[in-house]
Parts: C-alpha cells; sequence; structure tokens
C-alpha cells in the first residue's frame, strides 16, 4: 500500500504542492523514514514505474524490497555508464534475482556489470548517530597520495577534519565565483550604463518591469531575502521547502499574464517547485483561454 501511495504521489510529483523538493525529501520529512529507509524505497518505486510486474513480485514475496532497490540502482548505473537497459534486459534481469538473498543479487548484478569495479564501488554514507555518518568510498592511487600528503602536512588533522575544511574552503570559493559570474553577467548586459551614474539605492524593479531579463541587484536582493533556500511554502501547514540545490528564479505571477520583474514578484525556487509552478500556469493559462 506505501509503494502503491508513493508511485502515485511520484507519477503526479505531488510532492511538489508541499515543501518536499523530492519523493526522497517526502519520505525523510514527510513519513519520518531513516534516509537509508528512504532511498531504497525511492529506488523500488523507480523500478515500478518502468517494470510494473515488480508489484507483483514484491507482494508475492518473491523480491525483496531490498533487492528491488539493489536493481534499480544496477539500472541506473548502467544508464549512466552505457545507455538504458532494453526492457528486455531488465526484464530479464528481474526474473533471475526472484527468490534470491541479497548477497546473491549483488552476485548476479556484478555478473551482469558493464564494469564491475566500478558498480561494486559506489558512495555509501550511513548514519551512525545522530549526528555522525560513516562514509564509503574507493579513490584510486593519485588521491590516495594526495591524501596522504595533506595529513602530513597538516600533521594534526584526521581524514574527517581535513574533508571537513576542503569542503568549507571549496564551498567558500564556487560561492566567490557565483558572486563574479553574477556580476561579470550583468556588467555585459548593461555596457551601455555608465557606473557613476548608478544609484546608491537600487530599484525593486527592472527599468522594463515587463522584460524577462533580471538584473543583477534584484537578483542579490533575492539571495539575501531567501538565504539562498528555495522559497515555496505548502499552502495549508506553511512549512518551508529546504532544498537550496540548483535554485532558479521564478515569477509568482507569469509575464504571460502581466506579471512584472520586481521583487515581490519574483521568488527563488528549485528545481521541483520551479516545474510545478511552470505546471500551474501553463494550466492556468489553458483554462483562460476563449473557447
Amino acid at each position: 500500500m506505501l509503494l502503491d501511495h508513493l508511485l502515485l504521489v511520484d507519477q503526479r510529483r505531488a510532492y511538489a504542492t508541499q515543501s518536499y523538493s523530492s519523493l526522497f525529501d517526502y519520505l525523510v520529512r514527510g513519513l519520518g523514514y531513516s534516509e537509508t529507509q528512504s532511498a531504497e524505497r525511492v529506488a523500488a518505486v523507480r523500478l515500478m514505474r518502468t517494470s510494473p510486474e515488480v508489484k507483483d513480485h514484491l507482494a508475492k514475496g518473491d523480491l525483496t524490497l531490498t533487492s528491488a532497490a539493489q536493481i534499480q540502482r544496477h539500472i541506473f548505473s548502467e544508464k549512466k555508464l552505457n545507455s538504458a537497459l532494453p526492457a528486455k534486459e531488465t526484464q530479464s534481469l528481474i526474473h533471475e534475482c526472484l527468490g534470491h538473498s541479497k548477497r546473491d543479487v549483488e552476485k548476479i548484478l556484478l555478473k551482469h556489470a558493464s564494469q564491475p569495479v566500478q558498480v561494486a564501488a559506489q558512495e555509501r554514507l550511513k548514519p551512525i548517530t545522530e549526528e555522525h555518518s560513516e562514509l564509503k568510498i574507493v579513490i584510486d592511487e593519485e588521491t590516495r597520495e594526495l591524501l596522504n600528503r595533506a595529513k602530513e602536512l597538516s600533521q594534526t588533522q584526521t581524514t574527517a577534519e581535513l574533508l571537513k575544511q576542503t569542503l568549507k574552503t571549496f564551498i567558500e570559493q564556487r560561492e566567490k565565483q557565483m558572486g563574479k559570474v553574477l556580476s561579470a553577467k550583468d556588467h555585459k548586459r548593461s555596457t551601455h550604463v555608465v557606473p557613476s551614474t548608478l544609484p546608491d539605492v537600487h530599484p525593486t524593479q527592472s527599468s522594463d518591469p515587463y522584460s524577462r531579463y533580471i538584473p543583477v541587484h534584484m537578483k542579490r536582493a533575492i539571495f539575501a531575502r531567501s538565504s539562498d533556500q528555495c522559497e515555496h511554502r505548502a499552502p495549508h501547514t506553511d512549512v518551508r521547502c529546504p532544498s537550496k540545490a540548483h535554485l532558479q528564479m521564478d515569477h509568482v505571477i507569469p509575464l504571460a499574464v502581466g506579471g512584472k520583474t520586481e521583487l515581490k514578484n519574483l521568488r527563488h525556487l528549485c528545481p521541483t517547485h520551479n516545474l510545478k509552478a511552470a505546471q500551474v500556469a501553463g494550466i492556468f493559462l489553458e483554462r483562460s483561454r476563449p473557447a
């Protein structure tokens, strides 16, 4: 029943009507599953979407939830390495895994993998306490030497501390680069403006309120307002989407129906909620057209 529910939610992207950025986010924050449990169920639902017969195998017990997730991850890995598996090969693979244990399924999938070493070396993040997780990755010889050299230079830092510091430095550098890119784009679009004539206090809307171009000062204002987080809120609970990945600018009222390029009509949305907003706007436009 849960998988049927999740399949319907996934097909309709119904999670996007609330404050969830993905089906995984809905399982974790909405239904209270752990990240590991959620990832397993999402993978099983993805397999059910492409191979409906999986539902019957799960119901009969011929296929476990874990095995279904393993098969889906294998299919996804093969798609990234080569191309999507044909339907017949997918069905044959599922049939071969029926009735087998988790370990046996792993062996079957490795046998069919085009690059077994890469399939076996998938990254794994396993929570071990409320504040700590175990990360398992496979690195090559060059990376191992770099890691050893970094530990020699730091003298006291552990691998985990080195990773944390490296990530902090990387994020800081990338955020600075993003700011420079925004400034460069604004300069390119506004080469006709003399810098000294720009006002100290930037206006809250574009010089052309019906233009799709969003000036950089408005983008910065939106970044500051949103704290670099999706601004979608669930209509009934007012819970805000926590996503901070690949945020996009969106017009609350679309330009096609008279919306303006101004701060109060612009918002930061994650790809999921931006797509959902576009779908809703498209339905509204279709219904508003004269018969």
